[in-house]
């Protein structure tokens, strides 16, 4: 009884949540491509186009924001397991540390704040040739979790050494092997 006791508290879960982005601006699309029907002015065709092209492009959007949030990223003992209940091609992917071979924090503008940094993590499943990335939104708390347990270290030379900290003077991208 003891030992099995022992070895529940010895597995750990960190479990990070994808996040939020704002969605008004897909709202916003998806309504006016409904809203053209329902005034009435979808007599030309060009018009009736233009609103089907809003109503596809609003959903597409809305999707994407949805994906984004539902997505978990959880960190145990064994691996880093990508969670997203809504992305029907992949919905759950588990990437053992030992065969992440590399990360890389993606800065996308000069004075950036972690909203404009991505983490990418490039895996290569065992047995396989194939390199597997796996965007997600930059948490330094996570970054440094998949560092730690895949034994990463910094790329000599790279300007971003730790996670708390993202480079303010200019855009790139970071990479730890």
């Amino acid at each position: 009884m003891a030992e099995s006791l022992q070895a529940e508290a010895s597995i750990e879960r960190l479990i990070f949540k994808g996040k939020s982005k704002a969605m008004g601006a897909a709202i916003a699309v998806l309504a006016a491509g409904l809203l053209t029907f329902s005034m009435g002015i979808n007599r030309v065709f060009f018009v009736e186009a233009m609103a089907w092209t809003f109503i596809v492009w609003g959903a597409l959007l809305l999707y994407g924001h949805i994906i984004d949030y539902s997505t978990t990223y959880e960190v145990t003992d064994d691996a880093l397991i990508v969670r997203s209940p809504l992305r029907f091609w992949s919905l759950g992917r588990s990437m053992d540390w030992g065969h992440i071979k590399r990360m890389n924090v993606v800065v996308g503008r000069v004075e950036a704040e972690a909203e404009d940094a991505t983490v990418q993590v490039i895996y290569t499943p065992e047995g396989s040739t194939q390199m597997i990335r796996e965007d997600m939104p930059f948490n330094a708390a996570l970054a440094q979790e998949i560092v730690t347990r895949a034994g990463l270290k910094a790329v000599k030379g790279s300007g971003m050494t730790r996670f708390d900290a993202i480079p303010q003077d200019a855009k790139g991208q970071y990479t730890w092997q």
